[in-house]
């Protein structure tokens, strides 16, 4: 019995370790010059209980790189409202280019999507 219990407790130890691995690492608003060295980036802002912002704000998406190449470098982006009740994009965005997106109030999220290294800066005004 003991057997069974240690090796149930194994597979779900290793069903949930799996799980967490496949999340995508969340990083705050704001963020400045955050390198994306993998292809799927999230970004989060962060709020803190009992603020309430304004009813009308940009979020501010800046991508740069120091790359050199002939090819076309890009990255896609997303903007999201929290729990994906709303969602902006795609967006292509080009290296030294920025967009800005009108959001409302609410807890808003960025997905970047790319396949080259290049960096992001991230903010609300």
């Amino acid at each position: 019995m003991k057997k069974i219990i240690l090796i149930t407790a194994l597979i779900i130890f290793a069903g949930l370790n799996s799980l967490v691995a496949q999340q995508l690492p969340i990083n705050p608003i704001p963020s400045y010059n955050f390198p994306l060295v993998s292809q799927n980036t999230a970004f989060q802002e962060r709020l803190v209980a009992g603020t309430h912002g304004r009813e009308k704000r940009e979020m501010i998406i800046v991508i740069t790189s120091s790359s050199t190449h002939s090819f076309p470098v890009y990255a896609t982006v997303w903007v999201v409202k929290e729990n994906g009740s709303k969602i902006l994009g795609p967006f292509t965005v080009l290296p030294d280019h920025g967009i800005q997106v009108p959001i409302d109030h609410g807890k808003w999220g960025v997905v970047i999507h790319t396949n080259w290294n290049l960096a992001a800066s991230v903010w609300i005004d």
